[in-house]
C-alpha cells in the first residue's frame, strides 16, 4: 500500500481545546502526524496550523471533509491532483490574503444591543474588533510595515496611519459608525491606578502626550478611541491599562535610592487570562495563586495572588527576559559605560533597549515565524537566541514562584509567542515541576476591552475617573 506524507494547512479558531480536537480527530481516523506547527494569523482569534500527515492517499483525500466537521476548523488546504486546494466553511471570518471585497459585511444592529468598538495597538500591529454585546461581529489584525512606522519620528505620529486603517476597514465592512455605542481602547503609560474601566478624559489625554507615555504604542489606544468616539458622540474607555499597580511594597525597592520599581505590564491580558485559567481549574481567581507570562513583543511575568498582581517585571524599563525587540535585564556597569562612550545619543540607547534589542538585535528580525524558518534551515545561532529567550522567561517564572512562597496553583503562558510550540515547550521543560502549565496562545485583550465597556453601558459598574 502506498504510504506518503502530505502537507495540510488549517485555519482554526483559537478556542479552548481546539488543538486537542484537531490532533485527536486525525489520530482517531488512523492518520499519523509527522509534524505540526501553529502560528498567529492576520485575523484576531484565528490561527494557521500546518500539519504533515502520513497515510494512504485514499485516506488523505478525505481529510478536508472530515476536519471541516469540527466547529473550530474554518478552512482546510491540501494537495489535490498536484495543486493546493482550499475548502472553506460557510460563515468563516475574513481570511488573510483575501481580497478586501470579501470582508464580512456587518448587519444592522438589533434593538436593545450595545455595539462596542475595541482598539488595541501593538508595536507592529493594530488590532480592532466590533462587538454586538458579547458577540464579535468583526475581528481584524492590521500588520503595519516596519518601514512605514519607522518613518514616523515618534509613536504618537503613527496615530493617523493606524486610525485610518481602522476606519477604512469599518467602511469596507459596511459599518455605520453612528451605530457604535462606545469605543474601548487599550490604555497607555499613565500614572499608577487601580484596576478597572476608566472614561477617557482630558487629564488622561494630556498625560498620554508625555515623553514617557509616548514610548509605547498602547498610548494610541486611548487617543484613537477618544477621537473616533468624539466623531460619533459616544463615550470612550480604557480597561485595565498597563499601569495597573497592585505590587507589594517589598517589590518596590531597588537598592538604589531615587529609583523605585514600577508596575507597567500587560495588565489587560494577564488579568483576562488569569480569570480564564481560574475557570479552567475550577478555582475562583480571588482565591488562586497563579504565575502568568505574557509572551509578545514585550514579555512580562506576573505573580497573581488572590486577585492582585503583587509583583511583575517592567519590560519597558528593561526588566526581565529579553524579547523579540527588547533587551531585558542588562549588566548595569557595561550599560553605563556604553551610555557615556560618546558613540550613542540618549534616543539611540533607548531604542537599543526598547525597539531594536533582543531577537531583533541578534538576528535582524522580531518576527518569530522568520526565526523559526531560520532554525529549520539549520541556523544554529537563531536556535540559540530562541532557546536563550525561553531560558530567561523560565528564570522569571522561577523568581515569581519564590514571590508566591513556592505555592503556585498553575502557570499560564499567553501572548503571540505562545503559538510557537518550540518556545513554549522549552519553557515547560524547565518549569512544569513547579506547577501545571497551561498555554493560551494569543490574547484575550479584545474581549476584556469589550467586557469592561459593556459592564459600564449596562450599569453593572461605574466608570472610574482618571485624575
Amino acid at each position: 500500500m502506498d504510504v506518503k506524507t502530505e502537507k495540510v494547512l488549517l485555519y482554526i479558531q483559537n478556542i479552548p481545546g481546539a488543538l486537542d480536537q484537531v490532533v485527536g480527530h486525525i489520530r482517531h481516523e488512523g492518520w499519523n502526524i509527522k509534524r505540526l506547527t501553529a502560528d498567529e494569523s492576520e485575523t484576531a482569534g484565528i490561527s494557521n496550523m500546518e500539519i504533515d500527515i502520513e497515510g494512504t492517499h485514499s485516506k488523505l483525500a478525505r481529510v478536508a471533509g472530515r476536519l471541516l466537521e469540527l466547529d473550530c476548523v474554518q478552512s482546510v488546504t491540501m494537495p489535490v491532483n498536484g495543486e493546493m486546494v482550499t475548502r472553506k466553511k460557510e460563515g468563516q471570518l475574513f481570511q488573510p490574503g483575501a481580497a478586501e471585497e470579501t470582508l464580512p459585511q456587518v448587519d444592522e444592529k438589533e434593538e436593545g444591543v450595545f455595539r462596542i468598538l475595541t482598539i488595541n495597538p501593538g508595536a507592529t500591529s493594530t488590532k480592532f474588533a466590533l462587538y454586538d454585546n458579547e458577540k464579535a461581529k468583526l475581528e481584524f489584525v492590521i500588520r503595519h510595515r516596519k518601514e512605514e512606522l519607522d518613518a514616523c519620528s515618534t509613536i504618537l505620529l503613527q496615530k493617523e496611519i493606524r486610525k485610518n486603517c481602522i476606519t477604512d476597514m469599518l467602511h469596507k465592512a459596511g459599518v455605520n459608525r453612528k451605530s457604535i455605542d462606545a469605543v474601548s481602547g487599550r490604555g497607555g503609560l499613565l500614572k499608577p491606578i487601580e484596576s478597572g474601566t476608566y472614561r477617557i478624559n482630558s487629564a488622561m489625554l494630556e498625560d498620554l502626550q508625555s515623553a514617557t507615555a509616548a514610548l509605547h504604542a498602547s498610548a494610541l489606544g486611548a487617543v484613537i478611541a477618544r477621537e473616533i468616539a468624539d466623531e460619533i458622540s459616544a463615550p470612550a474607555f480604557v480597561v485595565d491599562p498597563v499601569v495597573v499597580d497592585e505590587m507589594d511594597r517589598n517589590a518596590k525597592l531597588t537598592g538604589m535610592p531615587g529609583i523605585e520599581r514600577t508596575s507597567i505590564f500587560h495588565a489587560l491580558n494577564q488579568k483576562a487570562i488569569a480569570r480564564r485559567l481560574a475557570e479552567k481549574i475550577g478555582k475562583p481567581y480571588e482565591n488562586a495563586r497563579f504565575i502568568v507570562a505574557h509572551l509578545g513583543g514585550g514579555i512580562t511575568v506576573g505573580a497573581h495572588r488572590y486577585g492582585r498582581v503583587i509583583d511583575v517585571n517592567d519590560a519597558l524599563s528593561g526588566e526581565g527576559a529579553f524579547t523579540p525587540e527588547r533587551t531585558g535585564n542588562v549588566p548595569a556597569v557595561p550599560l553605563i559605560e556604553m551610555c557615556f562612550s560618546g558613540e550613542y545619543t540618549k534616543q539611540e540607547m533607548l531604542d537599543k533597549i526598547i525597539r531594536v534589542g533582543g531577537m531583533q538585535g541578534y538576528l535582524g528580525t522580531n518576527d518569530m515565524k522568520k526565526v523559526q524558518q531560520m532554525i529549520r534551515a539549520g541556523d544554529e545561532f537563531a536556535a540559540l537566541v530562541l532557546d536563550s529567550m525561553a531560558y530567561q522567561v523560565s528564570k522569571e517564572i522561577g523568581a515569581m514562584t519564590a514571590v508566591l512562597e513556592g505555592r503556585v496553583d498553575a502557570i499560564a503562558l499567553t501572548g503571540g509567542l505562545a503559538y510557537s510550540g518550540r518556545f513554549t515547550g522549552a519553557i515547560k521543560e524547565r518549569v512544569d515541576k513547579l506547577a501545571s502549565v497551561h498555554v493560551f496562545p494569543g490574547e484575550d485583550e479584545m474581549l476584556a476591552l469589550m467586557q469592561g465597556a459593556l459592564r459600564v453601558l449596562r450599569g453593572e459598574e461605574n466608570a472610574m475617573i482618571y485624575e
